[in-house]
């Protein structure tokens, strides 16, 4: 009797431990799904704060080029912040 219910308990903990294991790999990938988006109506801030994000590896992967465009893209339009990181990513 004693085995039954041991063996009952052990499938119920395989199954548990199965059923958080895929609820963790669910969530990983949706949150590596996250990486910024942006749009032809972006603000010039928004365009800013994706350009930090592909300059510090932040949700995508790190980018100096792409950080680089982006911040060009938001200091012409006059964004003072990405003025700044042009400067010091020209150095």
């Amino acid at each position: 009797m004693h085995q039954r219910k041991n063996t009952t308990l052990i499938q119920s903990l395989l199954l548990a431990t199965l059923l958080s294991n895929i609820l963790i790999v669910s969530a990983c990938s949706a949150e590596s799904s996250n990486a910024p988006v942006l749009s032809n109506q972006s603000t010039p801030a928004e365009t800013y704060d994706f350009g930090l994000a592909y300059y510090e590896g932040n949700s995508v992967p790190e980018d100096d080029n792409k950080a680089f465009e982006l911040f060009e893209k938001a200091a012409n339009q006059g964004y003072a912040p990405a003025k700044h990181y042009l400067g010091i990513m020209k150095v």
